[in-house]
């Protein structure tokens, strides 16, 4: 019991005996319920959040440079700024990789001027630098003149050399022979392809008789219309050739082709007549 001075519960003070909780414990005095359990602080866990949501985004977890936060807001990794480069670099070849199909040609504007023209196949035009017009060159177009009369319109009424009116409908079939030509002298190819092959019939046809249109020089006709045609397209450099033209019908206008047909029969009865006198004058 000597050197005992543990109290009267016999607990050692010394470095031998019991449960010592040492100096500073038992200054604290008795613990409360749970005090033994560490409760993480409210930063620790902001920060914890945000380093989930740095991940969720592409970004790297964790500290950098031992600091806290790993900096402020969210933040896009490499991966993300790379498919972002992708798709703006994707959407560039779209817009400037185009095809052309063996029945067109295109052609390539340098920031609006003319640059060149290209075959059909693949082709590469970088956006927006150069911009491209792709023309159906080999295509065949019509334009009919002269029997659209139903709506009020007289473009097939025309005047012969000897005053007299015939009803002419036509057709002009043409296509691109110059894409660079055709894209910049001509505003609208259209009405330009009408209004000259209307000039060119009336022309031919004012200086021809009415009987021959009728008859025997139709095809002449329909020929020398179609030179006139192209000859003044090419002065307009319009690019433009004509393929043919189809003379649907010349006959006299609605208003009076029955008594055009009168008049014809009984030219035709003077002829017959005619012939049957000279054959009996030479019998007798």
């Amino acid at each position: 019991m000597a050197g005992n001075s543990g109290g009267p519960w016999g607990g050692g003070g010394g470095s031998d005996g019991g449960d010592n909780r040492g100096d500073d414990d038992r200054d604290r005095g008795p613990r409360r319920p749970g005090e033994g359990q560490q409760i993480p602080e409210i930063d620790e866990l902001v920060r914890k959040g945000q380093e989930q949501l740095r991940v969720l985004m592409g970004g790297r977890g964790g500290n950098r440079g031992g600091g806290e936060g790993g900096g402020d807001g969210p933040q896009i990794g490499r991966g993300g700024i790379g498919v972002a480069v992708l798709a703006v670099i994707g959407l560039w070849l779209y817009a400037s990789v185009y095809s052309v199909q063996p029945e067109e040609q295109s052609v390539e504007l340098f920031l609006g001027e003319f640059s060149s023209v290209n075959d059909p196949g693949l082709n590469f035009a970088p956006w927006p630098l150069v911009t491209a017009e792709v023309l159906e060159v080999t295509t065949n177009r019509t334009e009919s003149i002269g029997n659209n009369r139903s709506g009020g319109s007289d473009t097939g009424l025309m005047l012969t050399t000897d005053a007299n009116i015939v009803d002419i409908d036509f057709e002009v079939v043409w296509n691109i022979s110059n894409p660079r030509l055709y894209l910049f002298n001509l505003r609208d190819p259209e009405a330009t392809v009408r209004a000259v092959s209307e000039a060119a019939m009336r022309e031919v046809i004012a200086a021809s008789q009415l009987a021959p249109i009728l008859n025997r020089d139709r095809a002449l006709i329909a020929d020398t219309v179609e030179e006139l045609i192209q000859t003044t397209l090419d002065s307009y450099e319009s690019g433009i050739n004509v393929v043919r033209l189809n003379l649907d019908r010349a006959d006299p206008p609605n208003e009076v082709i029955d008594a055009f047909r009168d008049v014809q029969a009984a030219e035709q009865e003077r002829d017959q007549l005619q012939r049957q006198a000279d054959a009996y004058a030479n019998r007798v």
